[in-house]
């Protein structure tokens, strides 16, 4: 957004000052210096001691015009400081400046978002745009820089430096790496005196707006109907759209139990940045599913003790797609783990209101054995020797304290096992590993219950819109007349287990098509219906351990049809 869409209004702690033209000579070396622009809502605010608004013209003046680092990369700390410090008329001023200097959408999404760990995406950000935000957080969050994120600045500096001058000495090199990082550490020293500045003076009354990002991002609380044919709300889904354009295709995403909608910020600038030869952008449907995140469960009733089924995360999905009037059909609908069990009952269900869907590691139906395994880990949460014990104020005490943190222990390494990039021991994943582990722990307890239940007891294979139909009679998941399906798992995920089952799944699914078994559809493009990819070193959640090869793969598909 430019700063002149932005409304800006006054500083509610100090009247700004502005002298006229020719009487007083900072103010004056700062009009000549921002051109048409004039004196600013911060030149105003600085001006209260125009020694000082002098001095910072100078300072600011040199490091944003008279240093050598490339531009991009000083954009980009400037940038990463407002988010992180809140900064939003830091941000409104320098993202239409960084879009100059070459940052694209999906990059400045990363910078944008200060919440999750700083992926690795080599994809999305440079590696010298990598290292110099790691820097960035280290100096902005903590003042101290660890010796290594240093020293990965100056390796990449140096990288870059030796690219565009092949000629230099390696004196030569050493003396512009220097440079340049000592222009780097100023960069983001003094934009973090300026963010300081503009908070604490409330600079163009915005010290308490949220920094906005790079595209239209809305946050929407959503009653919805639970127990079908009933109308009647019984409970709350966040959900939250990016809108790249009003025209554009829509994707939906379903985290997995235990985790909510945030799970999907490494994927998510995939389809911001697209290849110059596409033509089409996408807009982005994100929500946590009931009871996680800030979604919430439907109370329990005399008649009714299921709160969680996958065909209710389904139908979840389309009464989102109702109540914010997407246009259907999207242009596909994804999940992983309990999300990609109910995008496969989407599929059944709802196959009018998504063009395709995709299923990441997960199961058509409860695989043997594991209706036990999720009672163990509900007796795990509730400290109890039994799953069946009633859920008391202190059992509900012990699981927000202790169980739920016990869980995430037992889950994180499961989910991203040795081998993953994200698995015990492994630095370069460490603080990701970390991020997953802490959105385990605050999950919801009875979020979590009601959905381990629902993962414990479901078969997606008979499912249909027609719940007045007998399942033995209904048309059933392979007779969806869904156009596409992406069947995709880690190679570690339960040892190769879930990858062979999902392998399985789509050989029979195009076996079925391929003797007619969907009526509404030819079979002459059956083979290429249902595909298969299996994604090596990943783990259960492959879009967060091997988020480049994910990233990959999903944007690749999703644009060929």
């Amino acid at each position: 957004m430019a700063p002149s869409e932005f409304p800006l209004g006054p500083s509610r702690v100090v009247a700004g000052r502005n002298p006229p033209p020719g009487t007083d000579s900072y103010a004056d070396a700062i009009r000549e210096r921002r051109g048409a622009r004039g004196i600013t809502p911060l030149d105003a605010n600085l001006l209260h001691v125009p020694p000082i608004a002098g001095g910072y013209n100078s300072l600011m003046g040199a490091i944003r015009t008279k240093g050598k680092l490339p531009g991009d990369i000083r954009e980009a700390m400037i940038l990463r400081v407002a988010a992180i410090n809140h900064a939003a008329f830091e941000w409104i001023q320098h993202e239409q400046i960084g879009r100059k200097e070459g940052l694209s959408t999906g990059q400045l999404y990363v910078i944008r978002d200060a919440k999750t760990p700083l992926p690795s995406l080599p994809t999305v950000l440079t590696h010298l745009q990598t290292a110099a935000l790691a820097y960035t957080d280290h100096s902005t969050r903590d003042a101290r820089v660890p010796m290594s994120v240093i020293q990965e600045l100056k390796k990449q500096v140096k990288a870059y430096v030796v690219n565009g001058n092949p000629s230099l000495t390696a004196e030569e090199v050493d003396a512009n790496v220097d440079d340049l990082y000592v222009e780097a550490v100023m960069v983001v020293a003094s934009y973090n005196m300026v963010s300081r500045f503009l908070l604490g003076t409330d600079v163009a009354g915005l010290s308490d707006t949220e920094v906005p990002w790079p595209v239209e991002k809305k946050e929407h609380f959503i009653s919805l109907p639970s127990f079908p044919p009933s109308s009647t709300p019984t409970h709350t889904i966040h959900a939250v759209t990016l809108i790249t354009s009003p025209s554009a295709p829509w994707l939906v995403f379903a985290n997995s139990l235990l985790t909510d909608w945030t799970m999907w910020s490494y994927t998510i600038p995939y389809f911001l940045d697209l290849p110059s030869s596409e033509t089409t952008s996408y807009n982005i449907l994100l929500h946590s599913q009931r009871g996680h995140g800030l979604s919430t469960l439907p109370l329990p009733t005399d008649h009714q003790d299921r709160l969680t089924t996958i065909p209710l995360l389904a139908s979840d999905i389309a009464n989102l797609l109702d109540a914010l009037s997407i246009p259907t059909p999207v242009r596909s609908v994804i999940g992983v783990s309990q999300g990609g069990a109910v995008v496969l009952a989407f599929a059944a269900m709802y196959a009018d209101k998504t063009r395709s869907v995709v299923a990441c590691d997960t199961a058509p139906r409860t695989p043997v054995g594991n209706k036990e395994a999720w009672e163990d880990r509900i007796r795990l949460v509730h400290g109890a020797s039994d799953s069946t014990t009633a859920s008391t104020a202190d059992t509900d005490e012990y699981a927000k304290r202790v169980g739920m943190a016990n869980l995430a222990k037992a889950t994180v390494p499961r989910w991203f096992p040795p081998g993953s990039q994200c698995s015990t021991g492994v630095a370069e994943g460490e603080k990701q590993a970390r991020w997953v582990e802490e959105m385990v722990e605050r999950t919801d307890v009875a979020g979590f219950v009601h959905g381990a239940k629902a993962l414990g007891d479901y078969d997606v294979f008979h499912l249909s819109t027609d719940i007045g139909v007998p399942a033995q009679e209904r048309g059933g998941l392979f007779n969806s007349s869904i156009e596409r399906v992406l069947l995709l798992a880690g190679s570690l995920d339960g040892g190769g287990k879930v990858a062979k089952g999902l392998q399985d799944l789509c050989t029979n699914w195009n076996d079925h098509l391929k003797r007619g078994g969907n009526t509404d559809k030819s079979t002459t493009d059956a083979p290429t219906r249902v595909q298969f990819v299996e994604i090596d070193s990943a783990g259960h959640l492959p879009m967060i351990d091997s988020p480049v090869t994910f990233g990959k793969y999903l944007t690749q598909w999703v644009g060929a049809f």
